[in-house]
């Protein structure tokens, strides 16, 4: 009987020594960031999950919600806080760019891939690990349908 609760008391020891600052952050929790913009003048939010990641003069920041829509903005030679333009005409050799994915089907991504659309992205504040900014831009599909995107803002994790 000693033995036995000898191991209990160890047992609750040990458990009792895993409080909630050994928890790893969950990537899914969109606490982690924020991000919501309007499509075509609907109010969107990201609300399954936000990340930003920098590396190699490239930024990137996504959201996206639980019925498969997803906002992403990146930016190609990131060099900090600034104005940074998306896309553009052909001839800009521009690759930052925004896209939105309103589900799974490729017609349903809408880009602003040089030349099929533009607009602009403000990173106005980079420290401590994490990231803010506005966005705006049109963009279209493979068939050529435009969607306009306004209003866009971030906070996120780097």
């Amino acid at each position: 009987m000693k033995q036995l609760f000898s191991v209990l008391a160890l047992s609750a020891l040990m458990f009792s020594a895993c409080g909630d600052k050994d928890k790893t952050p969950n990537p899914l929790n969109p606490s982690s960031g924020s991000m919501e913009a309007k499509i075509d003048g609907s109010s969107w939010k990201a609300a399954l999950a936000v990340q930003a990641v920098k590396s190699g003069g490239t930024f990137q920041v996504t959201g996206s919600d639980n019925s498969g829509k997803q906002l992403n903005v990146t930016i190609m030679n990131y060099n900090g806080p600034g104005n940074y333009t998306l896309g553009g005409p052909a001839t800009s050799g521009n690759g930052s760019n925004g896209r939105w994915t309103a589900g799974l089907s490729s017609d349903q991504t809408y880009s602003t891939m040089v030349g099929q659309g533009e607009g602009t992205c403000n990173i106005s504040k980079e420290e401590g690990g994490k990231v803010e900014g506005t966005f705006s831009f049109t963009a279209k599909n493979t068939e050529g349908k435009q969607v306009t995107v306004t209003d866009g803002s971030f906070s996120a994790k780097l």
